[in-house]
């Protein structure tokens, strides 16, 4: 049998929590982000201070360790003016070993989301997506307020597709957006909550991060999804799209759920001071409707389908408190080369999304 070499790395670095173990009522938000998009981080400090926050007592903001510009973070979290807000910073260990691994950028994920459950005081986390925006001032403290009266492990706004846990008979919560019991969490190893295969009595099964210590608590009733959850916009797969973008695949990248598009979009509406970018323009990507040699390219049925999915979130987007007015008319204005471009493809409306549930797996 071969020795996971890699697996005997982790376990010896990640095996076991580090840190005190809660002390505090109420919940702390826990705010993974990608280091080289600090414009996803203001967004993000934007919209919470647009909520209700009474039970909050610590917003933890943890870099993904990709390798951005530490002083950066400092002021944004600064400008926000919230005593809550504590910047987590990935230790060297991390930024040597994480790049090392398989599926990247789910394991940068995990790593933050163990870095914040280690750092947390509160004994629950409500655990916030840069890609997902807020839509209703009231919704996080009445997840919270339902997390706590039902005694939960977990509660989450939106089930998993996974067949595997219809066949289990139960909804499990997708972790974006998810709050979660911080004791629960550090009960498990953080091993167990890093995305992997494992068995199960239906057989091996690839669970995405979180997952598998709730498939094993799932008995207990503690672990399910809001049948009323608050109101926000989700855009699935974003962070996903953007490494595999970074990463220059051959042949260019079909942006086929147009989450790149939405990155250009938020990056044009924050400029970045120094006028450095990682995505392009939505002018450049704009290119790509018709240029089949463009980097980013939008010729594909799945496009054409996904279109209309994506204009009815950009519409939701366009309602959230942070985006209402000025903000919200300039990506009616951005948007227009795309809806002029797809107006003349309409999708067939009998075939629904061709990436289905594909998305909710995204993250």
């Amino acid at each position: 049998m071969a020795i996971d070499f890699k697996g005997l790395v982790l376990k010896g670095l990640y095996g076991r929590w580090r840190g005190a173990a809660p002390t505090e009522a109420g919940y702390s938000i826990l705010l993974p982000f990608p280091e080289d998009m600090p414009f996803l981080l203001q967004y993000a400090l934007e919209g919470l201070k647009r909520l209700d926050l009474a039970n909050c007592r610590q917003i933890l903001v943890v870099g993904d360790g990709v390798g951005g510009d530490p002083p950066a973070f400092r002021a944004l979290i600064r400008a926000a003016d919230d005593p809550r807000i504590e910047l987590v910073e990935p230790a060297a260990i991390d930024r040597l070993v994480v790049p090392k691994l398989r599926n990247v950028g789910s394991s940068l994920h995990w790593l933050a989301i163990v870095r914040g459950t280690a750092a947390a005081r509160a004994d629950t986390i409500f655990l916030h997506d840069s890609d997902s925006f807020f839509l209703e001032a009231e919704g996080l403290e009445r997840q919270y307020r339902e997390f706590a009266e039902r005694g939960m492990l977990t509660l989450g706004v939106t089930a998993r597709w996974d067949p595997i846990f219809r066949q289990a008979g139960f909804e499990m919560p997708g972790t974006w957006e998810m709050m979660y019991s911080t004791r629960w969490a550090r009960s498990h190893s953080p091993m167990l909550h890093k995305g992997r295969l494992m068995p199960t009595r239906f057989g091996p099964h690839v669970f995405d991060t979180m997952l598998y210590p709730q498939f094993l608590d799932s008995g207990t009733g503690k672990v399910g999804v809001m049948a009323n959850p608050p109101r926000f916009v989700h855009f699935n797969g974003t962070i996903v799209t953007y490494r595999v973008f970074r990463e220059g695949r051959a042949g260019g990248v079909v942006d086929e759920l147009f989450r790149l598009l939405l990155l250009a979009i938020l990056a044009d509406l924050i400029p970045s001071g120094d006028g450095a970018r990682v995505v392009p323009t939505v002018a450049e990507l704009a290119r790509g409707l018709d240029d089949p040699s463009a980097p980013v390219t939008y010729g594909s049925q799945v496009a054409t389908q996904e279109f209309p999915i994506f204009r009815r979130m950009i519409g939701e987007l366009c309602e959230a408190p942070i985006m209402r007015g000025d903000r919200a008319r300039r990506i009616e204005g951005l948007m227009r080369p795309f809806d002029d471009h797809f107006a003349t493809r309409p999708a067939d409306p009998t075939l629904g999304s061709l990436v289905g549930q594909r998305t909710a797996a995204l993250g």
